[in-house]
This record gives C-alpha cells, structure tokens and sequence, in this order.
C-alpha cells in the first residue's frame, strides 16, 4: 500500500510539473542559501587560518582602532566587529620608532598604501595596491620571491620594486620583468622581484598580495607628499615563547608615545582568527536563518497546492474511500505526497548548492567548503517542513465524506 501510495504521489506530481517547481522553489531556496552560506564561511574561516600561518606564531599585529576586548589577563573577552579604525589615527613614524625599541623583537615592517596608476608601455593595471613597506617584510611573511630579490638596507630610499605576480601578469605578460622599469606618480620604478602566486591571495586587511607592489617606505613617503601613516605594524619576535613579553611591552610603549591613549590593536594569530570568525559567524548566523524563513514560506506553499489538489480530486477521494480505503490510507497518500515534494525540492536545493560552489571555486580566490553534516541538515529541515505542512491538507482529505465527495464531482 505504501509503494501505491508513493507512485500515486508521483504521478500527481507529475500531471502538473510547472505548479509542482513552483511551489518547491522556496525550499529549494532556502536549501541552496544554507549550504551555500555555510560552506563560504567555513571556505574563508580556512583561508584566514592559512592566511594567519603565513606570519606564524611569533607575529604580532598591530593596527588602528580597537578591535578586541580584553580583560586583566589579556584574553579576549569580546569583539568589536566594526572596530574604531575609520576614527582613529592611523599608525605614524613615531610609532614605528618606539615599536622597534621593544625588546625581543627581531624584525618590524610597517605596511603604508600609496594611491597611484602603474603604468608599462601601453599597459595599464587599475586593481595594483602600492605597498610601502621595510626591507624586514621577506624576514615575516613566508612567501618565496620566484624571480630577482626584494630590496635591502641599502636600498631603502631609492625607487625600486618587488611586485606581485598579478601584477607582473598584468603590466609584462608573459616576460620576466627584472630590471625593467614602469612608472608610478611620475617616477620610474625598477622591479628588482615578482613573489610566487600567493595561494591564499588575502594576507594583510583583505588586500591581494597577488595585485601589490611593494616599494620601501621611504620612497612611497617622499612620492606621496612626506607623510608616513601606516595601516599596520608586522613585529616578529625573536621566539614564540617572547611573544607575550613583546606584546606587553609593545602596547605599553605605543600607548606611552600616542599619550596614553589605547587606540590601537595588537593582534595574535589567534587573535585575527577569532576576529574574522566571529564576524563571518554572524554573517553566516543571518543569512541561515534567512534561508529557514525561505523554507517555511516553501513549505506554506506546498500546503497550499495539497489544499488545492484535495479540493480538486474530491471525486478521486470519495471514489477511493467507497470502495474500501481507510482515513489513515488516504492521509498517508497525501502526506506521502507532500514529502515528495519537499524531497525533491531539497534534492534540486544540494545539485545546486553543489554546482554554485563549483562556479565560485573556478571564477574567484574563495574555495567553499561543504560540509555534509549541513547538506544533510537542510535536507532534513526541509523534509520535516514538507510533513508538518502537509499534515493539515492530509486531514482534511482524509476527513471527507465519500458521498459528499461523490456527489460533489456530479
């Protein structure tokens, strides 16, 4: 009986397949948007801790704005996810000159953004992002330089460039563009090296590496009109176990020289983590229940087509019902037939997911992750929704009187 049943309610469905997809698009929706929006947060939570690796453990962070809450012990106690970076001043010189008086410390790079247009030849590239920065940076990020070297101490004040391999892509094509020079602001700029593609091309504040010329400080100060503000401070320390030591010590002499004003973030590894994560957390939390919302509405939907086709096959009901079927047969051709639907609107829900998160891996740098435990959730979800839904067209079926029900389709 419950094969019966089952092939019944594919033949309904069949008989009218356009008002069917209809009525499961708001499952499908609501399938596609959890699993879509999970596995982008649980992709970019894994580029972060890729990304933060990058540095590794003996690096600390410094920025504008406070970003973290602590409390007496220096743990983190909360988030602010908007942070005060927008309001605060940026990071200067004097900064930079009381951070490198820290002890333990092994190296600082500061990291300053230059607005201008690279330009090679004919050859433009809109997306660079100039980096001013200290011949320390190779010593902190564990990227390798594919061709020439980056600048050194000697160099520091002069016009020279170690460019991203986006950026080499871009304004040489295909040529290995050592020594070549382009111009940026007016001046000449020779590239001294390219870095290996950045897999994880996010690395500092969601800028691209792959899309950055790095150029020193000094340089990018002077063909900026003189200043030097930095977004962010990179400090490595002489060993991870100084880590604490120069985090104390830093904050407490960045404090001193910005008059004892806090306005600043010294990050950790896990620091950054956390940061990121809980904002993605949220942003994952919203768009979820969203998507649960766009279920319900599917599973009012599919409640309404039930409603509908009892309505339209009383005589089928009435004729049923007279020749021997039971209340509980038709309820559960109904119900049966509900799930159905709600199955296959959760099944077209996963083949999308499946082929969107495809699409993003081939067409952008994020890389989601699915995680089956959600596929199998939002199915689940949609599958109950489709029964507790389907429930009250079933009674009603099931309810009617089979001389009513006959003589109705008189």
């Amino acid at each position: 009986m419950l094969f019966d049943n089952f092939n019944m309610a594919l033949s309904s469905i069949r008989s009218s397949r356009l008002r069917s997809f209809l009525t499961l698009l708001g499952v499908i929706i609501g399938v596609v948007s959890v699993i879509t929006s999970v596995s982008l947060g649980e992709g970019v939570k894994r580029q972060i801790s890729d990304e933060t690796n990058k540095f590794g453990s003996d690096v600390l962070t410094v920025r504008p704005g406070k970003a973290l809450n602590k409390d007496q012990k220096g743990l983190v106690v909360g988030i602010n996810v908007f942070g005060q970076a927008s309001t605060t001043a940026a990071l200067t010189e004097s900064d930079l000159g009381v951070a490198e008086k820290t002890n333990n410390v092994e190296v600082i790079a500061p990291l300053n953004l230059v607005t201008g247009l690279p330009k090679y030849n004919d050859r433009s590239f809109n997306d660079a992002v100039i980096i001013g920065t200290s011949t320390g940076f190779p010593k902190i990020l564990s990227q390798d330089i594919e061709f020439g070297r980056f600048f050194d101490s000697t160099e520091s004040e002069k016009k020279v460039a170690v460019i991203g391999a986006g950026v080499a892509e871009q304004l040489f094509g295909e040529n290995v563009p050592l020594s070549k020079s382009f111009n940026l602001r007016g001046h000449e700029f020779i590239v001294y090296g390219v870095f290996e593609r950045f897999k994880n091309a996010s690395i500092s504040q969601g800028i691209d590496f792959n899309n950055a010329i790095f150029i020193p400080y000094s340089t990018a100060k002077s063909i900026s009109g003189g200043t030097a503000q930095f977004y962010e401070l990179l400090v490595k320390a002489d060993s991870p176990n100084n880590i604490d030591k120069v985090s104390a010590d830093l904050e407490k002499r960045i404090a001193n020289n910005r008059a004892g004003q806090e306005d600043f973030t010294i990050l950790r590894a896990n620091d950054t983590q956390t940061l990121t994560s809980t904002v993605i957390d949220l942003i994952t939390l919203m768009v979820g229940g969203i998507a649960i919302i766009s279920m319900l509405v599917g599973g009012i939907g599919i409640m309404n087509i039930m409603l509908v086709s009892v309505t339209e096959r009383t005589r089928e009901i009435g004729l049923r019902k007279a020749i021997g079927a039971t209340n509980g047969q038709i309820m559960s051709q109904f119900l049966i037939e509900a799930t159905v639907l709600s199955i296959w609107g959760a099944g077209i829900g996963v083949i999308i997911s499946g082929l969107l998160n495809l699409g993003i891996r081939i067409f952008t740098n994020l890389q989601p992750v699915i995680q089956w435990e959600v596929v199998v959730f939002a199915c689940g979800v949609s599958i109950i929704i489709g029964i507790i839904f389907g429930l009250a067209p079933a009674v009603k079926a099931a309810r009617k009187d089979p001389i009513d029900a006959l003589r109705s389709g008189l």
